[in-house]
């Protein structure tokens, strides 16, 4: 009796760790990066802006609008000639120094795609 007792539990807990394990690997996930070449036209505070944005991260505090010059791999969210608005936190946190409107800048833009929904998580220049 106390032999059958103690081999349940371990047998539950590695069942409920392959369940876990197998609804995981079931969301598709793939991550990567988009290499974007852009114009600075703007950053304001996220407060003060009023239309569509591309939120990166959490915490967006300021709106950060460019014309996309180039983009690679090609995307259908981004494409060159394009005017969009990515909600950052932090203008100092990204460029280091006060950002130069009509300065082109090499942007990194990590995104994960998950089950078919493209996530933006962290913008940083391209070195």
């Amino acid at each position: 009796m106390y032999y059958e007792g103690t081999m349940i539990r371990p047998l539950a807990i590695l069942a409920v760790s392959l369940l876990a394990c197998t609804t995981r690997q079931a969301q598709s996930t793939k991550e990567d990066e988009v290499r974007l070449r852009a114009t600075l036209l703007a950053v304001v505070p996220l407060t003060d802006f009023s239309g569509t944005v591309t939120p990166i991260g959490v915490d967006p505090q300021f709106a950060l609008t460019v014309r996309v010059e180039s983009v690679v791999p090609g995307d259908t969210h981004f494409r060159a000639g394009k005017v969009v608005t990515l909600a950052i936190h932090s203008p100092s946190l990204l460029f280091g120094v006060r950002p130069i409107k009509g300065k082109t800048y090499n942007f990194v833009l990590h995104r994960e795609i998950r089950d078919g929904k493209t996530g933006f998580y962290f913008l940083n220049l391209a070195t």
